[in-house]
C-alpha cells in the first residue's frame, strides 16, 4: 500500500518536514540566473498576454497606463531543493500564473504590471531555524528581484509613478527591496505606495527600515506601506516566530507583537467591523490545476480564469493582535480551507475588488 502523503491542512508540521531539502544550500550549485533584459524572464510585462490581465467583470485592458506596479509573486515551489529553477514545464511556473490571475490582476486596470520570475526559495526555507540554509535560499531569491528592479527602473519605468506589491514570500522580499532600492534614494520621488501583504512587518523596525516613508493610515496616503494578514474571527497565530530581514541580517521575530496592519475595507487600523459593498471577492477557475496539490511537480497547462463569488458578503476588522479578522457568510463557506483559521491563501482574493479600487484612488491622489 502506498503511504499517504502528509496534508498541509491537517498535519502541517509533517507536511513541512516532508519538503526539507536533503542537502545543504550550495552557493556554487544553484539554478541558472535569469536575465531580466529578456522578456522571457518576466511573468508579466506590458503588452504581454498573461493571467495578470484577467478580470471577473471587465474585458482585459492592454493599453499603456501612466502608472507601473512591480509585483512579486508568493511561494509556489514545494520541492526538496533550496531554490526553484525557472522552468516552464514545472508546477512552480504554473502556480506563478495562478498568482498573477488572483493577485496581480487587481493592479492591471490602473497599472502596467511588471512581475519577474525569480529563483524563489522553497517553502521549507521559512521553517529552517536551525541552520543558515533558509536564509541563504531567501538571499538568492532576493538577489534576482534586486536585479529585476534595477532593470525595471533603468529600462522600463521611464520616471512614471509606481507601486510595489507582493504577497507572502513576495512581501518579505518587497520589504527588503524598498529599504535597499527606494527609501532614501532617487526612486522614492516616484514611489506611490507598497502593498506588502501576508507577511509580518513589526512596527518597531519601521523607522529604521523606512525613515522617509510612513505607515498608511488612509485610503490615499502616499509614500506609505500597507500590510495585513487575514484570519477568521478569533484567529490567533499558533506559530511563535517568523523569519524577518533587517539591514543587520536575518532574525527570528515573535508573531505576537505590534505589526503594521490595515483593514482593506477601511484602509486604517481601527478595530470596528466594516464591510465594503463595492468589494469583489474572487476565485480561480481551472480545468486541470489543483492549487491544493502541493506535491505536483509538472505544469498541467491549465486554462485559468477568475470569477466573482456571488451573493456572499463578509466584514473585517483589525484585531488587537495585529490581524485582519473576518466574519460573515463567505467566511463560513471558505473556512474549511483555512489551516486552524488562517486565511493566508485568501489574503488578496477576498479583498480583490477593494484592492483594485484603492490602487486607482491612490494613483489619482498621486497625480493631484
Amino acid at each position: 500500500m502506498t503511504k499517504k502523503k502528509p496534508s498541509p491542512w491537517n498535519n502541517n508540521l509533517e507536511f513541512i518536514l516532508s519538503l526539507k531539502p536533503e542537502t545543504d544550500f550550495n552557493s556554487s550549485n544553484h539554478p541558472k540566473e535569469p536575465n531580466y533584459l529578456e522578456a522571457s524572464s518576466w511573468a508579466a510585462f506590458p503588452g504581454k498576454e498573461g493571467f495578470q490581465n484577467l478580470s471577473p467583470d471587465n474585458p482585459p485592458i492592454f493599453n499603456s497606463k501612466e502608472v507601473d506596479v512591480f509585483f512579486i509573486h508568493p511561494t509556489g515551489y514545494f520541492e526538496k531543493q533550496w531554490n526553484s529553477p525557472i522552468d516552464m514545464t514545472s508546477a512552480a511556473y504554473e502556480r506563478t500564473g495562478s498568482h498573477l490571475a488572483t493577485q496581480a490582476s487587481a493592479f492591471s486596470e490602473t497599472c502596467n504590471v511588471y512581475a519577474p520570475y525569480y529563483r524563489q526559495a522553497t517553502y521549507f526555507s521559512f521553517f529552517d531555524t536551525k541552520s543558515k540554509n533558509g536564509f541563504n535560499a531567501l538571499d538568492l531569491a532576493y538577489s534576482d528581484l534586486s536585479n529585476a528592479f534595477e532593470v525595471f527602473l533603468q529600462e522600463h519605468n521611464d520616471g512614471k509613478p509606481f507601486f510595489v506589491a507582493g504577497h507572502s514570500q513576495g512581501a518579505l522580499h518587497g520589504q527588503r527591496l524598498i529599504n535597499e532600492h527606494i527609501s532614501n534614494t532617487d526612486a522614492q520621488k516616484n514611489f506611490i505606495a507598497a502593498y506588502l501583504i501576508g507577511y509580518i512587518l513589526p512596527t518597531k523596525y519601521f523607522d529604521q527600515l523606512y525613515p522617509d516613508l510612513s505607515i498608511s493610515e488612509s485610503s490615499i496616503d502616499q509614500k506609505s506601506i500597507i500590510s495585513w494578514c487575514t484570519g477568521i474571527e478569533g484567529f490567533s497565530r499558533t506559530r511563535a516566530k517568523s523569519l524577518f530581514w533587517t539591514p543587520n541580517g536575518w532574525t527570528l521575530e515573535r508573531m505576537d507583537q505590534s505589526l503594521v496592519c490595515q483593514n482593506p475595507f477601511s484602509w486604517n487600523a481601527q478595530h470596528d467591523w466594516v464591510d465594503d459593498p463595492d468589494n469583489i471577492s474572487i476565485r480561480l477557475k481551472s480545468d486541470k490545476l489543483s492549487l491544493a496539490d502541493y506535491y505536483a511537480t509538472k505544469n498541467t497547462y491549465s486554462k485559468l480564469s477568475i470569477e466573482a463569488i456571488p451573493d456572499l458578503s463578509f466584514e473585517a476588522r483589525v484585531s488587537h493582535n495585529s490581524m485582519v479578522e473576518t466574519r460573515g457568510p463567505l467566511i463560513e463557506k471558505i473556512k474549511r480551507f483555512a489551516n486552524e483559521g488562517d486565511l493566508h491563501n485568501f489574503d488578496m482574493s477576498l479583498f480583490w475588488g477593494a484592492i483594485r479600487n484603492n490602487v486607482n484612488f491612490r494613483a489619482k491622489a498621486y497625480a493631484l
